[in-house]
């Protein structure tokens, strides 16, 4: 294990860093500084130093003169006995060929430095980082970095190797003066820095390096070519890494870091009173839900994420995810009830072809409560923040019932993260009350909420594999024909051709009637229903819907709002 190194020179009651003490400590002592301007800080950096960068940067304006003197000092650029160019020179690899930031290969049993090996970490770092360009530059198509104008000895992008204290794997830096576009939306020129061997790490030697290189190298993409936010809460950082966590294992499947994160987006995701975290939450760091970029690789195609960041040119990161998405005749809301499902099929349920390639690889998704059904009657009652899903089991005789409800409200996600939304859910013998819905094995399921605009339901039955899949209903439901541009009736595997759809109100009335295409969505067969299509011919409350095909008839309960 590397020791823990923090060199600090305390002058008339600053404190100023040499250059060779600048790479081991200045993460250290960042947060530290956060520590000390205000609170204890909330974001968890983890193996990346970059969002450390982000909070000192967003704090520096209110910190006092000495603390921002300090905090520019460590984001100046570490002097080392060397630099080369990569194979294609495109990077400038900086390194040190004696001393505690001599970078070295590690082998053998137990782990440990080959001596002398310097020139050929140097190597490999040279010819992974050209592996990134290529792939997520040109095969990819995002934008380039810029340019730094000669800071680093040259126009190539400067790569540093410092040691880096345990469980840091690297950083991105970019300094305020060297802003290349000022306002709400900002960019910078940046360098990178990744440890000297990545000895002792979760993922060590050429592993350690491959996936920082892939991870750091799209930080570099992400602040200086897209956008850094100011306008909105933590500039979005969190779409920043499990954007780069994403393309760890688009690079380098093999390797898999991101399973040591995973546990903490499906077991711990949560706060003090067990409640599902916002999305868009600070801390944890955000690797963890590189799961949604997965989902929407696999639910769309690979380049949407590129798209993404393309809108984020023009919008943050909800507002363009949103954007894009509507593109793809979809909805931020209705992508973020399927993911809830999605979260459902991993582990001894996982299914690699309708769902996440690796799930079976991924933890269970803990719930936030469970609840015994007794036979008639059982209410659970939650709450839920912003742009968050809560998941609930109700366990019956032979079977179990999941519930997912989330709260799809993006504009608070941004304007008042913290506000929380209260709900009861109500399992049933009986008609249930509010947004009810008949399950499929007889039972009934009532939502009660103080309005139905933001919220989106799914209940999937039974906790083995086959019944989980078999087992779907209409969704949305409550369907917000604002808000929901598509309507999505389930219909057997199997099923092929087109639909008759039927909307009738409560007292049997004949609102509306169509015909539609079965199509296949991740191996289901289901109908959507554009909400436009719906406009003007539906009222508010509660109707029925009828589906037949050539082969069976459909039947749901669902609640409208216009």
């Amino acid at each position: 294990m590397k020791p823990h190194i923090l060199m600090i020179l305390s002058v008339v009651g600053s404190t100023l860093w040499s250059q060779q003490e600048i790479g081991s400590g200045r993460l250290d002592r960042l947060e530290m500084l956060m520590e000390e301007s205000e609170t204890r800080p909330q974001m968890t950096t983890g193996k990346c130093g970059t969002p450390l960068v982000f909070q000192a940067l967003n704090r520096l304006p209110r910190m006092p003169a000495t603390s921002r003197v300090e905090i520019l000092q460590l984001l100046q650029r570490p002097s080392t006995h060397r630099a080369r160019l990569s194979p294609s020179g495109r990077f400038r690899i900086h390194y040190d060929t004696s001393g505690v930031h001599q970078p070295a290969m590690i082998a053998g049993i137990p782990r440990t430095r080959v001596p002398g090996s310097h020139e050929e970490y140097v190597d490999s770092v040279g010819a992974i980082f050209d592996h990134c360009w290529e792939v997520e530059v040109e095969a990819m198509g995002f934008d380039a970095p810029p340019p730094d104008n000669g800071a680093g000895g040259g126009d190539e992008y400067d790569i540093y190797i410092q040691f880096l204290t345990q469980g840091t794997f690297g950083v991105t830096l970019f300094h305020p003066d060297d802003a290349l576009e000022t306002g709400p939306r900002q960019r910078y020129p940046s360098y990178i820095m990744i440890d000297v061997d990545f000895l002792g790490e979760r993922t060590d030697g050429l592993d350690g390096i491959r996936v920082t290189a892939a991870h750091e190298f799209h930080h570099a993409i992400q602040v200086g070519a897209y956008a850094v936010w100011e306008n909105v809460p933590h500039s979005d950082f969190w779409f920043y890494e499990l954007t780069s966590v994403w393309l760890e294992e688009v690079l380098y499947d093999s390797i898999n870091d991101y399973y040591f994160d995973l546990p903490v987006f499906f077991q711990s995701f949560k706060d003090n009173a067990n409640r599902s975290l916002p999305f868009t939450a600070e801390s944890p760091s955000g690797y963890e839900r590189s799961v949604w970029a997965l989902y929407l690789e696999k639910r769309f195609n690979r380049d949407i994420v590129r798209q993404i960041w393309e809108q984020m040119k023009i919008e943050p990161a909800l507002f363009s995810m949103a954007s894009v998405l509507q593109r793809h005749q979809f909805s931020l809301a209705a992508a973020l009830e399927e993911f809830s499902v999605w979260n459902l099929f991993t582990a001894h349920r996982a299914d690699p072809l309708l769902y996440y390639k690796e799930g079976e690889q991924f933890p269970v998704m803990r719930m936030n409560a469970s609840s015994v059904f007794p036979g008639a009657v059982s209410t659970v009652s939650g709450s839920a923040f912003p742009l968050s899903v809560q998941y609930y089991r109700f366990i019956l005789p032979g079977d179990t019932l999941f519930a997912a409800i989330t709260n799809t409200n993006s504009p608070d996600a941004y304007a008042a993260p913290s506000r929380i939304a209260s709900f009861d859910l109500m399992l049933s013998t009986e008609a249930a009350p509010g947004a009810g819905q008949e399950l499929s094995n007889g039972l009934n399921m009532g939502f009660i909420a103080g309005s139905y605009e933001d919220w989106r339901t799914k209940y999937v039955g039974s906790a083995s594999r086959t019944d989980f899949r078999n087992r779907s209903f209409l969704a949305p439901n409550p369907l917000v024909l604002s808000r929901s541009p598509l309507l999505t009736l389930p219909v057997d595997d199997g099923e092929q051709g087109s639909a008759e759809v039927l909307i009738v109100t409560s007292s049997l009335d004949l609102a509306f009637s169509g015909r539609y295409h079965i199509t296949a969505l991740a191996g289901k067969s289901q109908v959507t229903l554009p909400g436009a299509d719906l406009a003007g011919q539906v009222s508010s409350g509660v109707h029925f819907v009828f589906l037949k095909t050539f082969r069976k008839e459909y039947a749901w309960k669902i609640l409208i709002i216009r």
